[in-house]
């Protein structure tokens, strides 16, 4: 009994120390990529912004707010790619506004839909025709970068798409930040001054910084800040006419929002890198420890052999009944 116990124990700790091998690398490797089930709704505001009124046809200076709420697709997506699709709703902050209206409501400056399916663990942009990304409704070719960073974002440069220009700028790293308690890698994209239909119905420029402070163990943006200005070609002025130039940046609960999903996946990896090793490695001891125990011959006291109680021999004095000492004759000596 005690010999199956320790063999026992010693399955138990050579089990423990693979799980401690695997789980630090195969296991924690398979689960660093996205999500299949996001849900994200980031607000981001811009005080003192720059808006053209259409109708007195000029600028204004008002509150806006941009709405994105970005979802998995989980019937376009596998164990590679994923897709997700964005709506993003930019309105007029008057009084209680909700964060998306008609089109009717003069309070709606934009809204725009992006569908795109990205790479789970390089989050870069992939084309899967089955899976039909567009922008608007409207077929696309994404690239780069869209809705989330690289799991184990790297201090390089990356590509970064922006929809509404149809294509993909590059992205710079500028240095680290801590946000939210947070160590962040900051990165910035600039469009340059682009054409662009604004409103789409207008000749004219688009140009856009958009600046995204990125959590690199699950590249998730943590804090972000976009400029944004829109021009209308105008025959007197080679710049254009001002339509827009606002400063979106997240609003607090975004960022903790943010934040908290980084910390609980921080957590988790630690506890899977770290703590369940460490874990894995004491019940492995302990087993070893315990099975040396009860698989080692026991020596009773006094140090005699336990084997040469069992080991037959020849006669002693006291097996017979018949043995008598020998006679001791006179004159002799014993020593």
């Amino acid at each position: 009994m005690r010999r199956a116990a320790g063999f026992v124990l010693i399955g138990l700790g050579a089990f423990a120390v693979v799980l401690a091998i695997l789980l630090p690398t195969v296991a924690v490797h398979k689960s660093k990529v996205t999500p299949l089930d996001l849900d994200i709704t980031q607000r981001a505001v811009a005080t003192n912004a720059k808006v053209l009124d259409a109708a007195t046809n000029q600028l204004k200076t008002v509150t806006l707010r941009a709405t994105r709420v970005v979802k998995s697709d989980s019937t376009a997506s596998d164990s590679t790619n994923t897709t997700v699709f964005e709506t993003l709703c930019v309105v007029i902050v008057q009084g209680k506004t909700p964060d998306c209206l008609h089109s009717s409501d003069p309070r709606l400056l934009s809204i725009t839909t992006d569908r795109v399916t990205a790479n789970r663990r390089s989050g870069e942009s992939v084309h899967v025709a089955k899976w039909h990304e567009n922008v608007n409704g409207q077929p696309a070719r994404h690239s780069g970068l869209t809705y989330k960073w690289p799991i184990d974002t790297q201090k390089k440069d990356y590509s970064f798409y922006m929809p509404d220009l149809l294509k993909a700028f590059p992205a710079k790293y500028v240095g680290t930040d801590r946000v939210a308690g947070l160590k962040t890698y900051k990165f910035v994209s600039y469009s340059g001054v682009q054409k662009y239909k604004v409103l789409g119905l207008f000749d004219g420029t688009y140009e856009d910084t958009t600046t995204a402070w990125v959590e690199p163990l699950t590249g998730a943006v943590i804090y972000g800040e976009e400029h944004q200005v829109q021009r209308i070609d105008s025959p007197t002025d080679p710049k254009g006419t001002l339509a827009l130039d606002a400063t979106f940046k997240f609003d607090k609960k975004s960022v903790d929002e943010q934040a908290k999903f980084s910390q609980d996946e921080i957590d988790k990896l630690q506890a899977a890198q770290l703590w369940a090793p460490i874990g894995l490695a004491v019940i492995a001891i302990a087993a070893f420890v315990g099975a040396y125990f009860l698989l080692r011959r026991r020596t009773p006291a006094g140090g005699a052999d336990p084997e040469s109680q069992d080991r037959p021999g020849g006669p002693s004095p006291d097996d017979d009944p018949n043995y008598a000492e020998p006679p001791v004759w006179a004159g002799s000596s014993q020593t």
